[in-house]
């Protein structure tokens, strides 16, 4: 189980759940994946969480863990009247309640300042985040050493994908278009591969096995909110998980090069905005050009296609993956050029 995205629950679970918190709520309403609940003592977030009672207890020491390092960035979370973080639900599900931040949607598509804001506050984070350990009733997700693996894999199946076509009688339309970028899919792929096996990325996940770090897992604009107390605040920590800290920093560059076409200044406007804060060697920095270089959104759209669609877990028509996939592939020329810059501009081998 994934992120939650749950927000049909029964009335009667919710008012029943927020009886373990000493404030009087007065309303509940859904928005989004969550529940903005209204009471005397103020604005709440009621959000579910995952249902393996481990994760949870993991999310809630993350919580416990941020605050005595004084990381005020995020949503303050609130103890139950057991002195919990978080509550089960005689169903079994498990919900946060937090502050409701009040303030604004950064816009990474305009906005250097708020691009700025969102890295600096991650590199925070991110050193906040030392020293966790969490309780013996507490697991982490882990990816720490497993990108290789992942990559390489990836990069078998898009190979053996790409062979099976050859004996496919009559070709549809996605298939003709997987196979006009297939040259430059397969490039970028070995490409990013090929710097990756060859990086110290074993020493990256050893030295953050020892920090006891932990990253955010979705560092995108929808996980950033702008508030007049404190700035650029890091929201919905859901998908904690152990890894290099470089993961998270590629998850904010794809998100903010996908929304201003791969314009190399934004990606070094990031980055000198996190190094302000906390500094990248150049070992991170060569696994971070390998994870861009790596065509993964591209793949994982194809897989989508060839795998879970023919299992019928998809939903969305053929035409629409025709449509993203010519819309990633006629990016090309911008790609490119990004990943030629920063070679250059960061001395990549």
């Amino acid at each position: 189980m994934g992120r939650v995205n749950y927000v049909g629950r029964a009335q009667t679970e919710l008012w029943t759940v927020l009886l373990d918190w000493p404030i009087t709520p007065l309303s509940i309403s859904a928005y989004k994946d969550v529940y903005r609940v209204e009471a005397e003592e103020g604005s709440f977030c009621l959000k579910e969480v995952d249902k393996r009672p481990k994760r949870a207890m993991a999310l809630a020491g993350v919580l416990a863990h941020l605050e005595s390092k004084g990381f005020t960035k995020t949503a303050k979370a609130y103890e139950t009247r057991d002195g919990h973080l978080v509550c089960r639900a005689p169903t079994g599900r498990n919900y946060i309640l937090t502050d409701w931040l009040m303030g604004r949607k950064p816009d990474f598509r305009t906005s250097d300042e708020d691009i700025g804001a969102a890295a600096v506050t991650l590199a925070e984070f991110h050193k906040a985040s030392a020293g966790y350990e969490p309780s013996s009733v507490g697991k982490l997700r882990n990816r720490l050493n497993r990108w290789p693996t992942r990559l390489s894999s990836r990069l078998r199946q898009l190979v053996e994908l790409r062979d099976q076509l050859e004996h496919k009688p009559i070709l549809d339309n996605f298939d003709r278009v997987f196979m006009e970028y297939y040259p430059w899919i397969l490039d970028r792929a070995q490409d990013g591969w090929s710097v990756l096996s060859t990086s110290q990325y074993d020493c990256l996940a050893e030295r953050a096995q020892q920090a006891s770090s932990f990253c955010h897992g979705d560092a995108a604009e929808r996980n950033f909110v702008i508030t007049p107390e404190d700035g650029c605040c890091l929201i919905d920590l859901d998908l904690i998980r152990r890894d290099i800290r470089v993961a998270d920093v590629y998850k904010l560059l794809r998100d903010v090069l996908k929304k201003r076409n791969w314009s190399f200044s934004s990606a070094q406007l990031i980055l000198d905005a996190y190094s302000s804060a906390a500094s990248l060697d150049l070992e991170e920095l060569t696994v971070l050009y390998a994870m861009l270089a790596y065509p993964n959104k591209i793949i994982h759209l194809i897989l989508r296609y060839y795998v879970k669609r023919d299992g019928k877990s998809s939903t969305w028509p053929a035409r629409k993956f025709i449509d993203k996939l010519e819309s990633l592939g006629e990016q090309q020329p911008k790609v490119d050029q990004f990943l030629e810059d920063f070679r250059r501009e960061y001395s990549i081998g």
